[in-house]
């Protein structure tokens, strides 16, 4: 039996490794969001393609190649991103206020999408963000 044992943690161990982030999924406003880059799991952050959520949201999105940074526009909020740097910036234009949020894992590049910290960013655009461990959910509704 004492043999045994570490050889079943061993195993564990592994097989919860290889559980694919996939199985993550992204709900707004009641809609299941689809993205060909599948959201993930970073440091205990849920990391999703910027793009399709900010969209989904009512967000329009630009790429800014030479300097790897996203900006994205929502009503009176500028938001700003850059690839690995842990610092989400929000300027609204209304007020003239810029908030400097510090993320706790910095946007990156896969298959080339862009992912971002899916609380950080929804919440900077005043969406409710809500996470089901259960079901591996992500659930976010956007201020209407």
């Amino acid at each position: 039996m004492k043999k045994l044992l570490p050889l079943l943690m061993a195993f564990c161990l592994i097989l919860s490794l290889c559980v694919s982030a996939s199985d993550i999924s992204i709900i707004v406003d009641g809609k299941a969001l689809k993205s060909d880059v599948p959201p993930t799991i970073v440091e205990g952050r849920t990391m999703v393609p910027m793009r399709g959520i900010f969209e989904e949201l009512g967000a329009s999105v630009t790429w800014i190649a030479d300097s790897q940074m996203i900006r994205a526009t929502y009503r009176e909020k500028i938001i700003d991103l850059k690839i690995d740097a842990k610092v989400l910036m929000l300027c609204n234009v209304a007020t003239g206020e810029i908030k400097r949020t510090e993320l706790d894992v910095a946007p990156f590049i896969t298959d080339g999408r862009t992912l971002v910290p899916v609380r950080a960013i929804s919440e900077a655009l005043g969406a409710e963000v809500g996470w089901d461990n259960d079901t591996r959910t992500v659930t976010i509704k956007s201020a209407k």
